[in-house]
């Protein structure tokens, strides 16, 4: 049978493992977006209000880098490799900076040493503790800079080769901070008082813009809508009363239609930038409305399209479509939570006072069924983007 004293040192040193393991779990998700940082506070120890660590994250999507910057009241001092105590400290506790594995910018007259309580705060035997570089980073390149022993601040840049990458981790490890306390001359004396292995682990997602660097694409996508709308108008216009006086103009209206679908092609293709794929889906739905056009020979007087009554609001349903592509092309891009729920009332409520205004009416007249088609597909577009 197990002893006390056994079942004793079981539950400590399994004890002992379960909280190593739940430290190591440590991790926190941010989300970052070109529109500014994301900002974490630390501490070195929980009573320690003058001892707090600052830590940034901020992404540039022009240079598509991102940088993570450590901040403290006090000086701060990282390893930029796993460094043993024993292979960079003498004996009599002086930090020895010609040891260390890499180049480090200082003033050669400064000296640094190992306080008594530094001291304590490491894991025995001592001589073997391994001080943690102070980051890990999984899909970051970070890019060369001078490295210095004493620090106002850590700051790191890393590059992200693929522009397509949106999720990253960085895990920060162990920092140290330290005094001066003592000045001569040039010279200065700093004593390490505080060392931390944080050991968090920050999962990064970020929010590109989807149109950055389209600026070409999106004026090609912008023009062609312009272009086709102009001669759909036109067209439009010169057959709105769906009706011609002979066979001749028949065939001058096919002719017309079959020759402005030649002339404008139908998108085939998506595009993740809300501009071009809502300049693109408008243009589509254009050549759609050009397709559903027809007119008839019809006998006898004609009643123009100025004298028929439209039974409808046209202006108002059409309004409302481009307003309602608008407000979703916003909720598309938008990564606030308040302004994204306010778009989504706000295009219901279109959806309902324009459906209303419609009721069970075809339209009567190719502009009335031009704009009905134009904002039902609008409406359609709705409900397939916010499922």
């Amino acid at each position: 049978m197990i002893n006390i004293k056994t079942l004793k040192l079981i539950l400590i040193i399994a004890f002992c493992s379960i909280s190593s393991t739940i430290q190591a779990q440590t991790t926190k998700n941010i989300a970052l977006s070109n529109k500014g940082p994301i900002v974490d506070e630390l501490s070195f120890k929980e009573d320690a209000k003058d001892m707090g660590l600052t830590i940034k994250f901020l992404f540039d999507e022009d240079s598509n880098t991102l940088t993570v910057t450590l901040t403290s009241p006090k000086s701060l001092f990282v390893f930029w490799d796993d460094t043993r105590y024993k292979d960079v400290f003498s004996c009599h506790r002086w930090l020895l900076p010609e040891k260390l594995s890499y180049v480090v910018s200082s003033n050669t007259a400064d000296s640094f040493r190992a306080s008594k309580k530094f001291r304590k705060s490491l894991k025995r035997p001592r001589k073997k503790h391994l001080f943690k570089k102070w980051f890990e980073a999984d899909g970051l390149q970070p890019v060369e800079k001078e490295l210095k022993l004493v620090n106002d601040s850590i700051v790191q840049t890393f590059s992200i080769s693929d522009r397509r990458s949106t999720n990253f981790t960085f895990r920060l490890r162990e920092i140290l901070t330290m005094d001066e306390v003592q000045s001569k001359g040039t010279s200065r004396q700093y004593e390490f008082t505080t060392d931390k292995d944080f050991d968090i682990r920050y999962r990064i997602t970020i929010h590109r813009n989807p149109c950055l660097g389209l600026d070409d694409e999106v004026a090609a996508a912008k023009g062609a809508l312009a272009a086709l709308t102009k001669n759909f108008e036109s067209f439009l216009k010169k057959y709105a009363s769906g009706c011609v006086p002979d066979n001749e103009s028949l065939n001058t209206f096919q002719d017309t239609k079959s020759s402005l679908l030649s002339q404008f092609p139908k998108f085939k293709s998506t595009s993740l930038c809300p501009d071009i794929q809502q300049a693109r889906e408008q243009y589509n739905l254009l050549l759609d409305s050009i397709q559903t056009i027809d007119v008839k020979i019809e006998a006898g007087a004609i009643v123009s399209s100025d004298e028929e009554q439209s039974e409808i609001d046209i202006q108002t349903i059409l309004s409302n479509a481009r307003q309602l592509d608008k407000m979703i092309s916003r909720w598309l891009v938008s990564d606030d939570n308040i302004e994204r729920a306010d778009l989504l009332e706000e295009c219901r409520f279109v959806i309902s006072e324009t459906t209303a205004l419609i009721g069970n009416n075809e339209g009567q007249t190719q502009e009335e069924r031009y704009a009905i088609n134009l904002f039902k597909k609008a409406e359609q577009y709705f409900k397939k983007v916010v499922k």
